[in-house]
């Protein structure tokens, strides 16, 4: 519940970092090394660019940017090990999200492997929703092509409900080598299109982020 300040910390940084994108990225596949810095994945029909970076914690920051790589809006995500929302950031609303088990327990994913979580939402320290309840499942490997660029994922299906009881069914493409989501299909995804989340093109960022 004190990530606030750090995240408003990152931010700064990550603007720093994409504000100069125009020099700073080129057509070279990501890798997990290259994730320490970042890399944008971009959707041109849209158009949408979606910012992603690892830090130490193994936690992926993202930002919506425009065809510029300017941040289009005041709205950060984190995502624990690339795959669980675990905070955001928007207009007056810091949105914290808490299991009951650390997410972290469930890795490295392997195919087959099911597994619940109990989840407390808290808006701005306020706890609003309660044990909402989250299901995953892990499928079958594949793999998936982004441009130039190709990786092995892993199906991920996230089953919970939404704030007025609706069933929420979310599956992901999820790269163990880049610790993040490359595609996904679900009504509420960040730069989605008729509910499915894809890109057609990765860049890499080669500039540190100022901390």
């Amino acid at each position: 519940m004190k990530r606030s300040g750090v995240i408003t910390k990152t931010f700064m940084g990550l603007l720093g970092s994409v504000l100069i994108g125009g020099a700073a990225v080129a057509q070279v596949c990501p890798t997990a090394d290259t994730m320490k810095t970042g890399m944008v994945l971009i959707n041109s029909s849209i158009p949408a660019r979606l910012f992603v970076r690892l830090d130490n914690n193994g936690q992926i920051t993202e930002l919506h940017l425009n065809e510029r790589y300017v941040v289009v809006r005041d709205q950060i995500h984190v995502h624990e090990r690339g795959l669980f929302l675990s905070y955001e950031r928007g207009s007056h609303i810091n949105r914290t999200y808490v299991p009951d088990i650390p997410f972290s327990e469930f890795f490295p994913l392997e195919v087959g492997k099911t597994w619940t979580a109990s989840v407390d939402v808290f808006e701005n320290e306020d706890l609003v929703r309660r044990d909402v309840p989250y299901k995953f499942s892990v499928g079958e490997p594949g793999r998936l092509q982004v441009g130039s660029c190709a990786y092995d994922v892993l199906d991920v299906t996230l089953e919970t409900v939404g704030t007025e009881g609706e069933d929420i069914v979310t599956k992901y493409a999820y790269s163990p080598e880049l610790g993040t989501i490359l595609r996904g299909e679900g009504q509420h995804l960040w730069t989605s299109e008729d509910g499915v989340m894809q890109f057609d093109e990765l860049r890499i960022v080669r500039n540190k982020l100022v901390q």
